[in-house]
């Protein structure tokens, strides 16, 4: 990606702090650079300035009028006064409006899923602590359970009418499906007809932009408080984009996906197919202990006994062994089963372009954020030359001839994608020995020999390298479930027994490893990562980003 030339840096002050930043940024983004949180709910970073909700005012010296920070663009030696001295008219004006907000906002915080990062109760203590003026007999009432559709529901009495759902709809997903309708205080979003919203694939954002309880997200509805939650940076396997999330999840359980904000990568976005993945991640066909097979059945077996017998198949296949990387594999466990392959299987038949998903990687699938490639690691998987002595055709053709009595698979892709289903099956009917490497028990694993349980990505550290040549970071975000182990590990035990060096260590002792020993990764360390993710070449940290 070719660099936006650097803009001429500014200098303000704001409550007495010094600051520079980029000409063109506005005072409100200022601010959070010295720690000072100006409330607001209708700006979005990523969306369009509206300065509907008055709640960012600011009091700029030489104004004789407050000013909406969101808009206000900063410039050369301007002093702006948040709170305290100086800043009176400003606190009055956002505690007015903030009364004015919440003059019909219904008193249901104990039963509403924002409760615990709502703004407006975050606002309510630190800017507000005023007593109601209006009685409650006359609030005016709107209707509080609407359903518009598969994901969202709507309780219009919450609605602070910020607009953030409407601006996405207008000029992101471009679905147009919420509008705002009526005039003055009877004015509402919705749906034309209260319908159903369909034809847009990334309407879960509008859940994640309402500062307040109004839309909210049926499949997480009532389903836990947030404050019972725990968090883990993480990226989306889904695709090559490779968006930017956080895992929350509780006891071993996700609940949910929600965007992290990198305006590299998605910006805030997340689209509605990568946030039902994590659905995919866990569910009762987990593996939770090693299969060997026995008397004609995959039956479960200890880790000893898994890694004997996938040991006797491998020296019982040498000269005759053909290996599969993942794309679904973090960029260490590649690193680790090429050493594998080299060391261990002796064997130069190593490829992992199943599907032909690597030709996608930079191919769009929508106009938003998707691409065509599944996979979230064909780049990593790139940048190890692990297509470069074989193919997939090849190692198919040598397994129909009898040329290979051991096929070592990292991930069950060629048991799942392959786009000639019959022609595998002729080919493994063939192998005497399938050992695979697999998260999830199904039936499309009936070839194997042995079937090792690996981690998913939410239970490991690791990176992915995305569509840009990005190279991301995710966090383990809970124990891996029963005996199940990193392939990176077990694939360093089974080479230990075969008598192979094959890396091993934490997730960081291996990049930074890999890194200096391969070129394309342009001397990264994994503390250059960051929370946001670097490039080749950068050799710096990035800035963590909102969430």
């Amino acid at each position: 990606m070719s660099e936006a030339p650097a803009r001429p840096m500014v200098e303000l002050t704001i409550d007495g702090r010094k600051v520079s930043v980029p000409d063109g940024t506005n005072v409100l983004e200022a601010a959070k650079l010295v720690g000072i949180r100006i409330p607001n709910f209708c700006y979005h970073p990523d969306l369009s300035v509206e300065g509907s909700c008055r709640m960012c005012l600011v009091t700029i010296e030489g104004r004789p009028k407050l000013a909406p920070s969101c808009s206000e663009p900063v410039k050369a030696g301007m002093v702006v006064r948040v709170s305290g001295q100086g800043a009176e008219q400003a606190e009055d004006a956002r505690r007015a409006q903030l009364e004015f907000l919440l003059l019909n906002h219904p008193l249901d915080c104990p039963i509403c899923d924002q409760a615990g990062e709502c703004k407006l109760q975050d606002y309510y203590v630190e800017h507000g602590r005023y007593q109601s003026r209006m009685p409650r007999g006359l609030k005016l009432h709107k209707r509080k359970v609407v359903d518009l559709g598969e994901r969202i529901m709507l309780d219009k009495e919450r609605c602070v009418l910020c607009s953030r759902c409407v601006r996405f709809c207008r000029e992101v997903s471009e679905s147009y499906a919420l509008q705002f309708f009526t005039r003055g205080v009877t004015t509402e979003i919705g749906t034309e007809n209260d319908g159903p919203i369909t034809g847009d694939d990334y309407i879960g954002n509008v859940v994640d932009i309402c500062p307040v309880g109004a839309l909210t997200s049926k499949d997480f509805r009532f389903k836990q408080r947030v404050w019972f939650l725990k968090s883990a940076e993480s990226v989306c396997d889904h695709c090559s984009t490779g968006c930017n999330l956080r895992v929350d999840h509780k006891d071993g359980v996700v609940y949910r996906y929600v965007p992290r904000r990198n305006p590299e990568v998605n910006r805030s976005w997340l689209c509605d197919a990568g946030r039902d993945s994590y659905k995919l991640r866990q569910g009762p066909d987990r593996l939770e202990a090693p299969l060997v097979r026995a008397a004609g059945a995959l039956a479960p077996a200890s880790w000893a006994d898994a890694l004997a017998a996938a040991e006797a198949a491998i020296r019982h296949g040498r000269g005759a062994i053909a290996g599969l990387a993942s794309p679904r594999a973090s960029t260490e466990t590649l690193y680790a089963f090429r050493a594998f392959a080299r060391e261990a299987l002796q064997t130069k038949l190593v490829d992992y372009r199943v599907d032909g998903s690597h030709e996608k990687t930079k191919t769009m699938a929508d106009k938003v954020l998707r691409h065509a490639d599944p996979h979230p690691n064909n780049t990593g998987c790139d940048w190890l030359k692990l297509g470069q002595a074989a193919s997939v055709a090849a190692i198919l053709d040598a397994c129909e001839k009898g040329e290979v009595k051991t096929l070592y698979l990292l991930g069950p892709e060629l048991l799942t994608r392959h786009p000639e289903p019959e022609r595998v099956r002729r080919a493994l009917g063939r192998v005497e020995h399938v050992i695979v490497h697999a998260t999830h028990a199904s039936d499309a694993l009936a070839p194997a020999s042995v079937v090792l349980p690996d981690v998913t990505f939410l239970e490991m550290d690791g990176t992915f390298v995305n569509y840009q040549g990005r190279v991301q970071r995710f966090r383990r975000a809970y124990p891996a479930r029963g005996q199940a182990s990193p392939a990176a590990v077990a694939l360093a035990d089974l080479g230990k027994r075969l008598g192979a060096a094959v890396p091993s260590g934490s997730a960081e002792k291996l990049f930074d490893e890999m890194s200096t020993a391969e070129s394309a990764f342009g001397g990264l360390r994994w503390n250059d990562l960051g929370l946001l993710g670097a490039q080749p070449g950068a050799r710096q940290a990035v800035a963590a980003g909102e969430r």
